[in-house]
This record gives structure tokens, C-alpha cells and sequence, in this order.
């Protein structure tokens, strides 16, 4: 089974995060509780956009695009998983419960 490093992920998002705040992009990483699986995510906001990516120990990748002002996703979700994977869940702020 593979199980990913999660602190490479924080690592990349500090890595790229100078480069976000030069361009007025607003950041927050999270690292997630440790139940079935751990993950680790980055909400990023400019304007009314917002992208979410998560990433678990599993492999599993999720990311999804939204714009505020209408509350709707601007493209479908995408997700991977290794083969042999259930669809993840993770806990998550739906768009429509964000606030600021």
C-alpha cells in the first residue's frame, strides 16, 4: 500500500507560497486528523476563485475550482486514486459555507 509523505506536501505549498502572495493569491494549509487515512490540504483564494487540492497518505489526489460569487464549481471535480481505491472522504468546507 502506499503511504505518502504528507510533509513534502506542506514543503511544496511553502515552496510556491512567496510566488501566491506576489500575486495577491490567499493561502491556508491544513493538515488533517489522523482517522482512516491522513491528508493534507491547500485553499487558495484570489477574487471570487477559489481551488482546493487534498492529498492523502493513500495516493489519492482531489482537486476542485469554484468561483464565490456564484457559489458553483467552475470544472468538475477531479480526483485520482491508485487502482483498488474507494473514492476518498475527507471532511472539507463546502463553497457555499465559506466566509470573507
Amino acid at each position: 500500500m502506499i503511504k505518502l509523505d504528507l510533509a513534502q506536501f506542506v514543503a511544496a505549498v511553502h515552496t510556491y507560497a512567496p510566488k501566491w502572495e506576489a500575486t495577491s493569491i490567499r493561502w491556508q494549509l491544513t493538515l488533517g486528523s489522523e482517522y482512516e487515512k491522513r491528508a493534507a490540504w491547500v485553499v487558495c483564494e484570489t477574487g471570487d476563485m477559489v481551488g482546493w487540492f487534498v492529498i492523502w497518505t493513500s495516493g489519492e489526489v482531489e482537486l476542485e475550482i469554484g468561483n464565490l460569487r456564484s457559489l458553483r464549481p467552475c470544472r468538475p471535480r477531479r480526483t485520482h486514486r491508485p487502482p483498488g481505491r474507494p473514492h476518498p472522504q475527507a471532511d472539507r468546507a463546502d463553497l457555499t459555507t465559506r466566509t470573507g
